[in-house]
C-alpha cells in the first residue's frame, strides 16, 4: 500500500502521538539525520521542506520541541519568490510536508512518525515519478543534454547540477509532460468555450444594432435602411 504524503497539520498531529520526550530523526539521509530549519520546498510551490542536518536546530532535539517549534513558526508563513514570475504562497494546515536540502530539488515525501527503539522517527518516501519505458525514446544521458541545451537557449544560462539532481529532474519531466498534457486540454476546452461564447455576443451586438437602426428609421432620424434591397424598398412604397 503506497504511503501517502502528510501535510503540515497531519504532521503535527502525528508527532502529538508519540511520547514529547523523544528524541527526533528523520530517516533516509545517512548522518544528516537531524533537523535543522523549514524553507519553501521546490519546485512544488505550495510544499514546505524540512532540512536534515549534522546538528538538530535548536528546538528540535525531542518531539516535543519540534512540535512547539513548529506550531511558532511554521504555520501562516509566507513565501515568495521569483522565477520569470513571482509566486506566493501562505504555509497552513494543508500545505504539504518534504524533507530537502536548502534549494535543492527532492522528492522524498514526508510519510509518516514512528518510534524506532525509543527514538522519533520521521518517515519519508521518495515519489519521483518512474521512468515510463514507452514515453522516454533517448538514453539519459542524450536526454540531460538536451535538458541543458533547452535551459541554456531559454535563460542564457549554462548551468549543470549534480549527477543525482540532473536524475532527478528528468524523471520530474515525465510526470510535467502528463501535467502539462492535460493542463493543454483544459486549456483548448476553454478556448472553444470561449469562442462559441465570442460569436454569441458578436451574434448579439449585429441584432442589437440592427434593432436600433429600425428603430431611427420608424422615428424619421433616418431615411434609410441599410441592407434592404431595392425590391422592398419598392415593396413598402
Amino acid at each position: 500500500m503506497e504511503s501517502q504524503q502528510l501535510t503540515l497539520g497531519g504532521l503535527v498531529e502525528a508527532l502529538d502521538a508519540v511520547p514529547g520526550d523523544a528524541h527526533l530523526y528523520v530517516s533516509a539521509f545517512g548522518s544528516a539525520n537531524r533537523l535543522n530549519g523549514l524553507f519553501r520546498h521546490r519546485p512544488f510551490a505550495d510544499g514546505l521542506a524540512l532540512v536534515p542536518s549534522l546538528r538538530e536546530h535548536d528546538g528540535s532535539a525531542t518531539v516535543g520541541a519540534y512540535v512547539e517549534y513548529l506550531r511558532r513558526v511554521a504555520f501562516g508563513v509566507a513565501y515568495r519568490f521569483t522565477d520569470g514570475r513571482a509566486d506566493e504562497f501562505l504555509t497552513g494546515w494543508d500545505t504539504p510536508v518534504w524533507v530537502s536540502t536548502r534549494h535543492q530539488l527532492s522528492f522524498n515525501a514526508v510519510t509518516g512518525v514512528e518510534m524506532v527503539k525509543g527514538f522519533a522517527v520521521i518517515r519519508t518516501t521518495n515519489v519521483a515519478p518512474v521512468q515510463g519505458p514507452s514515453i522516454q525514446r533517448i538514453s539519459d544521458e542524450e536526454a540531460i543534454n538536451r535538458m541543458r541545451v533547452e535551459h541554456l537557449q531559454r535563460t542564457g544560462e549554462d548551468t549543470v547540477f549534480a549527477p543525482a539532481v540532473e536524475r532527478q529532474l528528468l524523471r520530474f519531466v515525465i510526470k510535467d509532460r502528463s501535467d502539462l498534457l492535460h493542463r493543454l486540454d483544459e486549456a483548448r476546452e476553454d478556448l472553444a468555450s470561449f469562442e462559441k461564447s465570442l460569436q454569441a455576443k458578436k451574434d448579439l451586438v449585429t441584432k442589437l444594432e440592427q434593432e436600433a437602426v429600425r428603430n431611427d428609421y420608424l422615428l424619421g432620424i433616418r431615411d434609410d435602411l441599410p441592407g434592404n434591397t431595392l425590391e422592398r424598398q419598392e415593396h413598402a412604397r
